[in-house]
C-alpha cells in the first residue's frame, strides 16, 4: 500500500513537472513571438493603440530590448487627432535606434512625415546598409515606407555552422544581437516604426570582398551597402562580404557555408572574387575551380548562383585584362556552368570613360585609393547592377522597387546625387479627402483668402484680397469629430464660430496637404474667412491646442 502510494506521489511529480516544462516552453515560444514583432509610437504625444511609445528619452538597454543608443533626439506634437501621426521623433544629426532581435528576415516600416512642415528622412541599417535615401515629404503629408532586411550572426540559426570573423568586424553591427537604424537627414520625422519578423521574403545573399562589403566608415562604400533601397520589401539582402577576402579565404571561413545552412529554394547568391585572388598564385591557378564549387554547393540547395565580375581598378580601361583577367575568365566560367554573369566589370570601366576627369571622383580619392570605392562610385555601381539583373535575372527584378529609375552608366548622375534636394511627394495627405470633381473646385496655387475685419500675420499680406462674388452653391464639412467649434458659410465667407477669444492660427491647405497661407486672427467669438472659388482644408488652432480641422468648398 506504501509503495503504491509512493509510485502515485511519483506519477503525480512527473504529471506536474510535465506539465510545468509544457508551460515553461510555451511562455518560451511566447516570449520569442513577442520579441519578434514590435510596433513603435514615436513621439510624446498619445499613444496609439496596440503601439510601445519611444521617447525622445529611451535609452537602449538589453533588459529592455529596444531604445536609442546615441543622438540629439526630440519630439513634436503637431496636435491633430491621429495618435500615431500627431507626434513624432526628430533629431539634428543623426538619431541610433536599436532592437533586439532573434536571427531571421524581418519587415519594417517606416512612418514617416510631419503633420505641419516639410520633411526629409533617410536611413542607414546596420552597418551602413541604404534602406530610404532622403524620404522627402510636404508638410502634412505622411508616408509608410516599407523594407525588409535580414539580422544576421556569425552562427547558423541550425547551430550547426560557426563562421568565422576579423579582429576589425567584431565591432561590425552585422554581427551583434540587435537591428539597428541609423535615422538622419535635413529634417527629420519618424512618427512610428513596425516590425515583423518574415521569413518568407525572397533572400539576396552576397559573397565578396571590400568593392562588396558594408563599409562601416564613411564615405568608404561597396557597391552591396547601397543597394538595399532598390528593392521592394519581398526582398532581403544579406552582405557577407568583407575586405582583404579571397574566393578560398570567404569558403576556408565558412563564410559560405553559413550562408547555405540558411539558404532556401527561390534565394539568389552572388559571388564577386578577383581583386585579392589576383595577388596570390595558387588562388589565381584555382579561380575556376574554386568559383565552380561555389555554383554547384549553391545550386544543390535550390538557390539561383550568380557570378558578379569585379570592379576595375581607376587606372583599368579594358575589360579583357582588368583585375589581372580575372572577370574575363568568369564570364568563360560562367558561359560554359551556364551561370549568369552580372558585368560590373564592364559598367565601372565605362563609367570611368564616362566621368573623364572626374573618373577619380568614384574611388577614394581623398585618400589616393584607386581600388575602393566612396559613396558615390559605390551608388553607381549598385544601379549599374540592376540594370544587369533587370536584362538577365527576371526572377530577381520582379523584386525592384516600382519607382526606381532607368540607369545608363555612359551617362552618370551628377557628383552630387545623394546630397541634392528631392521634390517632396505630395500624395497621401495628413486628411485623406478626394478632390472634387469640378475643376471649379479645385484649388489653384493662386487663390487667396482674406480675414475680413480682423489683423493678420505677415505671412498673408502676400496674398491678395480680392474675394470673388457671392454667386455659386458652398459647403463646409468638419472632418475632425471633436472640433471645439463649427463651421457655416455665407456667400463667401466662411464663418468659424465657437472661439473662445484670444490670438487664433488659421492655416489653409490644399487637397494634397500643401499649407498654401497662414494667418494669424485676433476676433472676439467668432471669426470670417473669405475664400475664392476652390476647395480647401482649413486648421483652427490656439496655442498648441487643435480647435478643429474643416473641409471647405467654395464654388
Amino acid at each position: 500500500m506504501e509503495q503504491q502510494k509512493q509510485l502515485a506521489g511519483i506519477d503525480t511529480a512527473i504529471k506536474a513537472a510535465t506539465i510545468l516544462s509544457a508551460v515553461a516552453l510555451l511562455g518560451a515560444f511566447t516570449l520569442v513571438d513577442a520579441a519578434e514583432n514590435y510596433k513603435f509610437d514615436f513621439g510624446e504625444g498619445p499613444v496609439a493603440a496596440g503601439y510601445t511609445q519611444v521617447k525622445a528619452n529611451t535609452k537602449y538597454s538589453d533588459s529592455q530590448g529596444y531604445g536609442f543608443e546615441s543622438g540629439t533626439v526630440s519630439s513634436v506634437d503637431r496636435l491633430w487627432d491621429d495618435d500615431l501621426t500627431t507626434d513624432f521623433l526628430t533629431a539634428k544629426g543623426d538619431m541610433v535606434f536599436s532592437v533586439a532581435l532573434p536571427q531571421g528576415n524581418y519587415e519594417v516600416t517606416f512612418i514617416l512625415g510631419d503633420g505641419e512642415n516639410e520633411s526629409e528622412t533617410t536611413v542607414w541599417a546596420e552597418n551602413r546598409k541604404l534602406m530610404l535615401d532622403r524620404v522627402t515629404l510636404a508638410g502634412g503629408v505622411f508616408s509608410r515606407q516599407t523594407v525588409s532586411l535580414r539580422r544576421m550572426e556569425t552562427r547558423s540559426m541550425d547551430g550547426s555552422v560557426t563562421m568565422s570573423i576579423k579582429d576589425r568586424e567584431k565591432n561590425y553591427r552585422t554581427w551583434d544581437k540587435k537591428l539597428t537604424f541609423v535615422i538622419s537627414g535635413k529634417a527629420p520625422a519618424v512618427a512610428g516604426i513596425e516590425i515583423k519578423r518574415n521569413d518568407n521574403v525572397t533572400t539576396l545573399w552576397l559573397c565578396g570582398n571590400s568593392t562588396v562589403v558594408d563599409q562601416m566608415t564613411a564615405p568608404w562604400a561597396g557597391w552591396g551597402q547601397m543597394a538595399p533601397g532598390f528593392f521592394k520589401s519581398t526582398l532581403a539582402i544579406a552582405n557577407y562580404a568583407e575586405s582583404g577576402l579571397t574566393a578560398s579565404g570567404f569558403y576556408s571561413m565558412k563564410r559560405l557555408a553559413k550562408i547555405l545552412s540558411e539558404v532556401k529554394k527561390g534565394d539568389f547568391v552572388t559571388v564577386q572574387f578577383a581583386h585579392n585572388d589576383q595577388k596570390n598564385q595558387n588562388d589565381v591557378n584555382n579561380y575556376e575551380a574554386t568559383l565552380t564549387k561555389y555554383a554547384n554547393e549553391i545550386k544543390a540547395k535550390g538557390a539561383t548562383p550568380l557570378f558578379v565580375t569585379s570592379t576595375a581598378r581607376q587606372n583599368e580601361t579594358d575589360p579583357k585584362t582588368a583585375v589581372g583577367g580575372l572577370p574575363e575568365r568568369m564570364r568563360a566560367l560562367g558561359k560554359k556552368l551556364g551561370v549568369t554573369v552580372l558585368d560590373l566589370n564592364q559598367h565601372s570601366i565605362t563609367l570611368g570613360k564616362a566621368l573623364g576627369g572626374n573618373k577619380e571622383k568614384m574611388y577614394m580619392y581623398t585618400a589616393s585609393d584607386k581600388t575602393h570605392f566612396c559613396e558615390y562610385g559605390a551608388y553607381e555601381l549598385a544601379r549599374a547592377n540592376i540594370e544587369e539583373i533587370k536584362a538577365k535575372v527576371p526572377e530577381l527584378a520582379k523584386h525592384l522597387r516600382n519607382d526606381h529609375e532607368a540607369f545608363d552608366s555612359s551617362k552618370p548622375d551628377p557628383l552630387d546625387v545623394l546630397t541634392r534636394a528631392k521634390t517632396p511627394i505630395t500624395d497621401g495627405g495628413l486628411i485623406q479627402v478626394e478632390p472634387e470633381s469640378s475643376s471649379s473646385e479645385e484649388t489653384d496655387s493662386s487663390s487667396s483668402a482674406e480675414i475680413a475685419g480682423s489683423q493678420s500675420s505677415s505671412a498673408a499680406e502676400g496674398i491678395s484680397s480680392s474675394a470673388e462674388g457671392t454667386e455659386g452653391v458652398t459647403s463646409v464639412e468638419s472632418l475632425t469629430p471633436r472640433n471645439a467649434l463649427s463651421g457655416r458659410f455665407n456667400g463667401s465667407t466662411l464663418h468659424l464660430e465657437g472661439i473662445d477669444g484670444g490670438a487664433h492660427d488659421i492655416s489653409f491647405f490644399d487637397m494634397q496637404g500643401h499649407r498654401i497661407a497662414e494667418f494669424r486672427a485676433v476676433q472676439g467669438s467668432e471669426l470670417h474667412v473669405t475664400l475664392r472659388q476652390g476647395a480647401y482644408l482649413v486648421k483652427v488652432a490656439q496655442g498648441n491646442r487643435t480647435l478643429g480641422i474643416f473641409k471647405a468648398v467654395r464654388r
